[in-house]
C-alpha cells in the first residue's frame, strides 16, 4: 500500500522566503536543508503537485526523470499553520537555466515564435527546439512532446518557457534537461478559478495550456511516441493512498477515462475503465 504520511516542516526564522512567480501570481517557499517547501495560494497545489508526481512514479520514467513531492504542513516563524508540499533539491552543484532564459542568453526571446500566429503548433513547437539544440546540444524533441503529453493528462495551465528546465555543468561545459517539475496548477488546483461548485465537465473546458498552444489537445498530438503511463498500477496506487487529494482525484479519474489518452497508457493497463 503506498501511504503518505504528512510531515511536519517548521520554517527557520531566518529561511530566506523566495516568491515564485507562476502564470496565476506568487507562491511562498523556502529552502529548508536540502527541501523545497512550498505552500499553498490558490487552493489545494500541495496535492495536485503529489498527485502528479504519483502519476510519473507509474510511468515508464526514471526516477531521476521527474522529482517526487510529498505533503507538508508547514508552520511559519510566527506560528501560523498552512498546507503545502516539498520536494528534495535536485540541482546538486549544476547551474539551473530555464527555456526563457536559455534563449535570453543567447540575445533573443521565445515570444517572436510563440507569438507567430502564422505558424502551426507543431511548427512552434520544432522551431523552438531546434534554437534549444543550437544552444546546448540537446535534441529533446521526444522528453518536452512527452512533458506536454503528461501536461495534457493532469490539465497543467502552467507549464510556460520559466517552467522548462536545464541544468548546465560549468566544469564539463555540458547540458541535460532537469527532470519534470513544478506541476502544482494543475487537476483544476486554483480554486479561485474553478470553484469548486461547479460541474468537472464544465471546469475542464476552461483550462487552458502552455506554452505552444491554449489547447491541451493539440500540444497532446505533439507526441507521437510510445505509450508511457501504466493506468493500471497507478490505479490500484491512487485507491490505496490514504491521503486526502480532494478533488484532485476526482479530476485525474476523470481524465483517465477520457479515450483522447488512450495511447498514453501502456497495453494492458487499462482494465478499471
Amino acid at each position: 500500500m503506498d501511504v503518505r504520511i504528512m510531515e511536519t516542516i517548521y520554517i527557520p526564522a531566518d529561511a530566506v522566503r523566495i516568491i515564485g512567480t507562476s502564470s496565476k501570481g506568487d507562491q511562498s517557499k523556502w529552502r529548508v536543508g536540502d527541501k523545497w517547501v512550498k505552500q499553498n495560494t490558490r487552493g489545494y497545489e500541495g496535492q495536485a503537485e503529489v498527485l502528479a508526481s504519483l502519476v510519473l512514479a507509474h510511468s515508464t520514467l526514471q526516477q531521476m526523470d521527474y522529482v517526487m513531492y510529498h505533503p507538508c504542513e508547514i508552520i511559519l516563524p510566527d506560528g501560523e499553520k498552512s498546507q503545502g508540499c516539498y520536494s528534495h533539491d535536485f540541482r546538486g552543484k549544476l547551474q539551473e537555466v530555464t527555456l526563457e532564459r536559455l534563449f535570453e542568453a543567447n540575445f533573443t526571446s521565445t515570444d517572436p515564435i510563440l507569438n507567430d500566429k502564422s505558424l502551426s503548433t507543431s511548427e512552434k513547437f520544432e522551431q523552438i527546439m531546434q534554437q534549444v539544440q543550437a544552444f546546448t546540444g540537446l535534441d529533446v524533441r521526444d522528453q518536452i512532446a512527452q512533458l506536454l503529453a503528461f501536461d495534457a493528462l493532469i490539465l497543467n495551465e502552467d507549464r510556460h518557457t520559466n517552467n522548462i528546465l536545464f541544468l548546465y555543468n560549468p566544469i564539463e561545459k555540458t547540458w541535460q534537461l532537469a527532470p519534470i517539475f513544478d506541476n502544482g496548477l494543475s487537476l483544476l488546483s486554483d480554486e479561485k478559478d474553478y470553484t469548486p461548485s461547479k460541474p468537472l465537465t464544465i471546469l475542464k473546458r476552461k483550462v487552458k495550456a502552455k506554452p505552444f498552444n491554449s489547447s491541451f489537445s493539440k500540444q497532446l498530438s505533439l507526441y507521437t511516441g510510445p505509450a508511457f503511463i501504466n493506468k493500471q498500477t497507478l490505479l490500484e496506487a491512487v485507491e490505496s493512498n490514504t491521503m486526502d487529494f480532494g478533488r484532485a482525484k476526482q479530476v485525474l479519474l476523470s481524465q483517465l477515462k477520457d479515450p483522447s489518452f488512450k495511447h498514453l497508457f501502456v497495453e494492458g493497463s487499462g482494465t478499471h475503465d
